[in-house]
């Protein structure tokens, strides 16, 4: 069954995509990261990977061309239509679909999520890290960065959730999620959650970026990897 956030967080990002979202903009480090690691590992890098959050291209464009089997997946039909004319030789790998009710044919090798495993409850976050484990053979690699709960939220927003391991969910009143239910996760619920599933391989490491003025705060994210059991 499709997550009930599926419809909204596909238009929303649509949207986004329409006004130009990511375009131009450089792959964030982690991307990096992700190449080194799988070519100490060859055996994974040689095999299929998933991409689930693939947008317009960003990150995922310099996986492909550093070599990566990668197929690219997104909620968003605009996302995809902008990669597959910007990258036409891509088509074949990508695919519109909601990650929650995603099947493969083939267990992946590895699977990397960006800032995708926060849309959504915390029942909705631990369903997408059980299919993740679902669809990763054993001994397969997941690449994470998402929210933390150290984020100093920006736009009015309400808080609909919180849990007793640290984590808590909003739903945005304004801003470019407006409407859309969003997860921060403690350090405590993001290992709880993954534990039965996934060893750690790099533990997670907190990134936090200042906002530019006249915003205030900062945005913190995990990154992490793990080892399917």
């Amino acid at each position: 069954m499709p997550s009930p956030e599926s419809g909204p967080v596909s238009r929303s990002w649509d949207d986004e995509y329409r006004r130009g979202r990511y375009r131009d903009e450089p792959p964030i480090p982690f991307v990096a990261r992700i190449i080194d690691i799988l070519r100490d590992r060859p055996e994974t890098l040689s095999g299929k990977g998933l991409y689930v959050g693939c947008g317009n291209g960003r990150n995922y464009v310099g996986l492909v061309e550093a070599g990566l089997d990668l197929i690219g997946l997104d909620v968003s039909r605009e996302a995809i239509a902008q990669l597959r004319a910007d990258r036409p030789h891509l088509a074949p790998d990508l695919v519109r679909a909601d990650f929650h009710d995603f099947e493969s044919e083939w267990p992946f090798d590895y699977i990397v999520a960006i800032q995708v495993f926060q849309h959504g409850t915390a029942d909705a976050v631990r369903s997408m890290f059980a299919r993740a484990a679902k669809l990763l053979k054993r001994g397969g690699l997941l690449f994470v960065r998402v929210n933390s709960a150290s984020t100093d939220v920006y736009h009015s927003h309400r808080v609909v959730e919180r849990g007793d391991r640290g984590g808590f969910t909003v739903r945005y009143d304004e801003g470019p999620k407006r409407g859309l239910a969003i997860r921060f996760l403690s350090l405590r619920e993001l290992s709880e959650t993954l534990d039965p599933w996934f060893t750690p391989l790099v533990p997670p490491t907190q990134q936090s970026t200042s906002r530019q003025s006249p915003k205030r705060g900062s945005w913190a994210q995990w990154e992490g990897v793990w080892v399917r059991r």
